[in-house]
Order: structure tokens, then C-alpha cells, then sequence
């Protein structure tokens, strides 16, 4: 599972995979990490910025589900007359209960670990023991976009996407899938992926991951559909690409353009 943060104390957002969810709706925190230049840290943050407004602001926002890359994950329940919860009776004392535990099954283990992060505490890696086992989001095989070098790069080899066109454009709302034609009002997923053609490079796959924004403006009728020169950038651990050259972000834009909060890209051998 990847999501974006909202870290209220530093008012900046970043990107994280997630370890384990502590609690559910209302009172559920995720477990990330924190990179802190080089010297990374465990965390959990709460989904809900401020509870007592009266309309909180999540802090996460999902980019890949839980249900496609936590295969390892376990699910705990944890009642009040559980044998799971006696190591947590000290936590219900200062009102810090646990009653759902999703995650990896090394942390569920390690209660000291767990009362230190709920009491709003930090857990540096090395001091955890787990620093073996943290893996992170990026899958191979592609490109991340996440900083303007990386926005660079992309532009250099494609030359700003010049005479290409967009080959193929497709939506995903969620990951489940089923063979007996169930309806699942899901939207977990969110992802857009699009294959570009062009005749100045190998044909381009971008995925885009925790779309808020696809707007799709096909060429009309007896017009070329090449594009002259798009545009990119990353603002807030967000991606914006228009098929447009525009000199700063447009959320009116009349032409085609998408908002994520991932942009991974790689070039294809053939169509």
C-alpha cells in the first residue's frame, strides 16, 4: 500500500509505503515512514487532520490500495476479553486503544514499539529492528516522477512529448476482480494509464496512480492529433501533465490534462 501524507507539523506532503493501519474509520492511523534526510523514522499519522472540525480533512490519500501489493499482511480483532489485548492494558489507561491491527505481523509483536507511535512518538529505523524488512514504494522497470530533475529527464528524452500522439488512454476505478459479474461501488484504484507514440523516441507508458483529475480533450474532426509540446510538474507530491504547452499549472485548461498523486513512466519496445 503507497499513500501521500499530509505532515500538519512541517506543512508539507510525501509518499510512503504503509506498514500497518492501527484502528479503523474514524480513529484509524497509518504506519510510514518518514525519510528525514537520510536518517528515516517510523510514524503514524492519523487520517483525520483536526477531529473536531466540522469537516476534518484526511491527511492520506491512497495511491495504490491495500489489496494489491500486502499480500503479508494479517488482520487482528483485538476484543475486550482477547488474550491479544493484556499486553495493551497499560495503552487503555492514557485512552490509546487498539481494536483492529491490518499490517505486517512483525509490529503487532512488538508492543513497546506500538505504545511509543500511538503516544505521538517517532521510531528511527535503525533503533527498531525491522530496518531489514522495510521495502520501498517504487516498482522496478520504471521512472518515478516526483522532483523537476525527474520532470527533466522525461522532457529531455522525449523532447517535450513533440510530434507525438496519444496511442492509448485507459481508466481502472479498483483492483477486484470477478468471474460471476458483481458490482463493487469501489474506487480504490484509480488509475490511469496512457501510451504514447511518437516519432522521436520509443513509444511512452505513463501510470498514473491516485487520479483526482482526468480530463480527456480528443482532437475534432478533420484536425491532427500530434501534439506540439506538453507540460509537467510536480507540486505537493502531486503530478499535473498537460498535452499542452502551458508555463504554469491550469486547472481551467480547455485541452487534455490529468492530476495524480503518482506518475511512474517507461519506454515500450512496440505497440
Amino acid at each position: 500500500m503507497t499513500v501521500r501524507i499530509y505532515d500538519s507539523s512541517t506543512g508539507t506532503f510525501f509518499k510512503s509505503k504503509v506498514f500497518a493501519m492501527i484502528n479503523e474509520g474514524w480513529y484509524s492511523k497509518y504506519l510510514v515512514v518518514v525519510q528525514n534526510a537520510g536518517a528515516p523514522y517510523f510514524k503514524l499519522f492519523d487520517y483525520f487532520v483536526d477531529r473536531g472540525a466540522p469537516n476534518p480533512i484526511p491527511t492520506i490519500n491512497i495511491i495504490v490500495p491495500q489489496s494489491i501489493d500486502n499480500h503479508e499482511w494479517v488482520y487482528e480483532e483485538i476484543k475486550f476479553n482477547d488474550e491479544h489485548l493484556r499486553p495493551f492494558t497499560p495503552l487503555r489507561r492514557d485512552n490509546l486503544i487498539v481494536f483492529h491491527y491490518n499490517g505486517y505481523p512483525w509490529l503487532l509483536k512488538n508492543k513497546s514499539m506500538i505504545e511509543k507511535l500511538l503516544k505521538g512518538n517517532i521510531v528511527p529505523i535503525y533503533e527498531s529492528g525491522f530496518a531489514n524488512v522495510i521495502h520501498d514504494y517504487k516498482q522496478n522497470g520504471y521512472d518515478y516522477i516526483e522532483t523537476q530533475e525527474d520532470i527533466n529527464f522525461l522532457m529531455e528524452l522525449t523532447h517535450s512529448f513533440h510530434d507525438s500522439i496519444l496511442y492509448e488512454a485507459k481508466f481502472k476505478s479498483r483492483n477486484n476482480e470477478s468471474d460471476d459479474f458483481l458490482m463493487e461501488a469501489s474506487n480504490n484504484l484509480r488509475q490511469v494509464t496512457m501510451i504514447f507514440q511518437s516519432v522521436w523516441c520509443r513509444p511512452v507508458e505513463m501510470i498514473f496512480e491516485g487520479v483526482t483529475v482526468f480530463n480527456l480533450r480528443p482532437a475534432h474532426d478533420n484536425c491532427c492529433a500530434d501534439i506540439f509540446s506538453a507540460s509537467l510538474f510536480v507540486k505537493d507530491a502531486s503530478v499535473y501533465f498537460f498535452t499542452s504547452d502551458i508555463e504554469e499549472i491550469d486547472l481551467m485548461h480547455k485541452g487534455t490534462w490529468i492530476n495524480a498523486y503518482s506518475l511512474r513512466w517507461r519506454f515500450l519496445e512496440k505497440l
